[in-house]
């Protein structure tokens, strides 16, 4: 599924407003967490969510277009909520940048069996690849931002600097992936530590290795 399909996806899926839409859509994601758990995305369909949810299939079809409708609306709020101190920001303090880190592992420790469900093995490629895209995006945004505001008109960068931020958004969900996988053995504020370390030193100088002359 492409860019274009997601956003339609989104944009066809209604959100009826109200506390009991709210405790429906409630309902209905932890019933896709419950089956993903069980038997992968893949395998889940829109009646497996609909039974283990205890709601007909045409209630969920008044939320949601289908399953990856229901996984964009969550893509999207992962993305409404990560702190702009993780994006390119210039000459951001590096206390903010550890704030802004710290802020995303304690989202993600408080909506671990979500995100442990969609980004581990029995998980879907697709969740994956649009939440990677829509880091690269945000991240494009704010980088955007960062040199309109420093040096007005020097526009867009080129293939390698797309490179570079697919790099670093892979570098966020792998991170991310190996903490849930791990059970979360560090705490929130020791991952934001070694990711502005590895973000500001590289591979080598995060492991305190020698770093090779530039020509080599």
């Amino acid at each position: 599924m492409d860019v274009a399909e997601g956003n339609t996806r989104r944009q066809m899926s209604h959100r009826p407003g109200g506390l009991q839409a709210a405790r429906t859509r409630k309902l209905i994601r932890q019933a896709l967490i419950e089956l993903v758990e069980e038997k992968g995305f893949a395998e889940t369909t829109v009646g497996d969510i609909a039974g283990s949810a205890m709601i007909n299939r045409a209630t969920f079809y008044r939320y949601y277009q289908d399953k990856y409708a229901l996984v964009e609306e969550i893509v999207e709020e992962v993305i409404a909520e990560l702190p702009s101190g993780l994006g390119p920001g210039g000459h951001v303090p590096v206390p903010e940048r550890l704030a802004g880190w710290e802020q995303l592992f304690e989202h993600v420790g408080r909506h671990h069996r979500l995100y442990a469900a969609l980004l581990g093995r029995r998980g879907d490629p697709w969740f994956i690849a649009r939440l990677r895209e829509r880091c690269v995006e945000l991240a494009r945004d704010r980088l955007r931002a960062v040199r309109d505001r420093d040096t007005p008109g020097t526009g867009q960068g080129g293939t390698a600097e797309d490179l570079v931020l697919v790099l670093a958004a892979n570098l966020i969900l792998g991170a991310i992936t190996w903490w849930l996988e791990h059970d979360r053995p560090l705490p929130a504020r020791q991952m934001a530590e070694t990711i502005v370390q590895f973000a500001a030193q590289g591979y080598f100088g995060a492991l305190s290795l020698d770093v090779l002359p530039p020509e080599l």
